[in-house]
């Protein structure tokens, strides 16, 4: 093709005919100039298209993220108020009785035990995490929907270090402490092992006597209603995120 347009100058040119030759170079010119154009035009479209495929990836896969969060959160939330609970019914049992059947006494030590683990939400970070380090928020051209990403990763980032942490360091540090120094009787021992090791029978009345008993039974309630709270609102921001994101 080159070639044939070289010749067309030369003949040109060689036959004297100046002013043909030039209107035709520009004519060459402009057809150059209108390929590069197209090119440039199919190349954007081309890049364009990739963008979307792959803004439309990222979307899928931060639904299945926030899904995820929603069933993890409902499942913590649930776990939670089945701690609340055990509290409420330990509490009634110390204000209501005096000895406990043996049923009793094993239903009292199961509730009492539960207590001594904590709920961590930890949130899918995966696709949040490729989506920053490729600096894709530009292919997210909703910015309504953008703005609702990021508030909501920053609002799990925020509890995991202020309010996890802070849950985590009282229930180790103070909580299940506590409630093992005070529950390790030797009726308990006596189910879960075959001896007493000579320690006491449980006591309710000095179970209701003991500050740091009762201080850390209270102690663990506001910290996991507190908790749930924080859940809950982390949990409708998901939901509400999920629905923004299922409509894109």
């Amino acid at each position: 093709m080159i070639k044939f347009f070289r010749k067309i100058r030369q003949n040109l040119l060689s036959e004297g005919k100046t002013g043909k030759y030039f209107k035709y170079a520009i004519g060459e010119i402009i057809l150059v100039v209108i390929g590069i154009l197209i090119a440039l035009q199919v190349n954007d479209w081309n890049q364009n298209q990739k963008n979307r495929e792959l803004s439309k990836l990222y979307v899928e896969n931060f639904i299945k993220s926030v899904e995820s969060d929603i069933v993890f959160l409902s499942d913590r939330i649930k776990i939670n108020e089945k701690q609340i609970q055990n509290i409420a019914s330990i509490i009634n049992t110390l204000s209501t009785q005096k000895n406990l059947s043996e049923s009793e006494l094993t239903s009292f030590f199961e509730q009492n035990y539960s207590l001594g683990f904590e709920s961590y939400f930890i949130p899918e970070l995966s696709t949040f995490r490729q989506f920053e380090s490729n600096n894709a928020g530009v292919l997210i051209e909703n910015k309504k929907l953008a703005d609702k990403l990021y508030e909501y990763y920053l609002l799990n980032e925020r509890n995991e270090k202020n309010g996890e942490i802070s849950t985590q360091l009282y229930q180790h540090n103070y909580v299940t402490k506590n409630l093992i120094k005070h529950l390790t009787t030797g009726d308990f021992l006596e189910t879960k092992i075959g001896s007493s090791l000579n320690r006491p029978k449980l006591d309710l009345e000095t179970l209701r006597q003991d500050y740091d008993y009762i201080g850390t039974l209270l102690m663990k309630n506001q910290m996991t209603e507190s908790q749930n709270e924080r859940y809950q609102g982390i949990k409708e921001k998901a939901e509400n995120l999920l629905q923004l994101l299922e409509s894109e």
